[in-house]
């Protein structure tokens, strides 16, 4: 593994605007959260997985962060994956992990931050609404889940903290920026 980008933010950050982008550039795009399913498969476990994953985020974190690096380790080494983009960084623990276990230097931290304003503005966009208030009962509930989550928390260990309150073009200078200092081959 030469890089793994870990892509953490709020809902609307941009998370996923940040990782298509890095993916056009060849940089693969992985969910952390498929990496979770698998291990809930491979415990044989049926149900609900949202309720399996709070579970045992709470009651065995540290079992949750090996059990995912394995199945993340074994993907991309069975594939040749040697440089990807990890998203959604629901913590800082994870990161924090990962790095210790495959490296400070190729383990990426990217906070994606946007002001909750911008963020309620690109929802309405998005999803064609037509007030401020449609965008808040939508989003302001996702935002609370994902305090509770420590989301914020991961700007504290964050690599690269980038604000995304620009345009789109400003977003993706600014990953080149880092695929540059990064992962400059992937640049064409």
């Amino acid at each position: 593994m030469k890089k793994v980008f870990l892509i953490g933010g709020m809902s609307e950050s941009g998370k996923s605007t940040f990782g298509r982008y890095l993916e056009s550039k060849g940089i693969p795009r992985l969910k952390i959260v498929s990496f979770l399913k698998r291990v809930m498969e491979k415990e044989r476990i049926e149900g609900d997985f949202v309720a399996w994953n709070n579970k045992n985020v709470l009651e065995r974190p540290e079992w949750v962060r090996e059990e995912f690096t394995k199945e993340f380790l074994a993907k991309t080494l069975k594939e040749g994956i040697e440089c990807c983009a990890l998203e959604s960084l629901y913590g800082p623990e994870l990161g924090v992990y990962m790095k210790d276990i495959i490296g400070d230097d190729k383990v990426i931290i990217v906070y994606v931050n946007m002001n909750v304003d911008v963020r309620l503005q690109r929802q309405m966009i998005r999803q064609n609404l037509t007030s401020l208030d449609e965008a808040r009962q939508l989003l302001l509930p996702r935002d609370e889940i994902k305090k509770a989550w420590r989301v914020p928390e991961i700007e504290a260990v964050a690599d690269i903290v980038i604000d995304n309150s620009g345009s789109l073009d400003e977003l993706y200078c600014k990953a080149n920026e880092m695929i540059a200092l990064h992962c400059s081959e992937y640049l064409r």
